[in-house]
């Protein structure tokens, strides 16, 4: 079984990890892929700046933002890849399941509700708890 996790640095899917760790102590073969999408520079930091140098900064900063994550799959003796792309988010996570044919992709409704739900509070009392009772 092969799993995307995309880690964003604020919000770690503990749960998801959880899970592939109790699943692999039941004999379950997997395999986890670590993503983390880097912000594109604007062309006015580009100008200014090396190629590999660009590269670097967002592979430093992505091993920093999965680090924790590598930790417990670590822990838990789950194999996994680390993979640090650059793009906008959901754009790079729909090419790299693509890509690597993965069999599921986890997602983190903590940052869904932390960005989007204070938004959408206003919109309505019953949205929200829609939205809070979706975990």
């Amino acid at each position: 079984m092969k799993v995307l996790i995309p880690v964003q640095s604020a919000a770690i899917p503990f749960a998801a990890v959880e899970r592939l760790v109790a699943l692999r102590r039941a004999g379950v073969e997997i395999e986890a892929l670590v993503l983390n999408v880097q912000p594109l520079f604007s062309r006015h930091v580009s100008q200014f700046t090396t190629r590999w140098a660009r590269d670097d900064w967002r592979a430093e900063h992505g091993r920093a933002a999965m680090a924790r994550v590598l930790a417990l799959l670590d822990a838990g003796g789950v194999p996994h890849r680390e993979i640090v792309e650059a793009g906008r988010p959901a754009e790079r996570i729909a090419a790299v399941a693509a890509r690597e044919k993965v069999d599921e992709v986890v997602a983190t409704p903590q940052s869904f509700q932390r960005r989007w739900l204070p938004w959408l509070i206003p919109a309505g009392v019953g949205l929200a708890a829609l939205l809070l009772t979706a975990e």
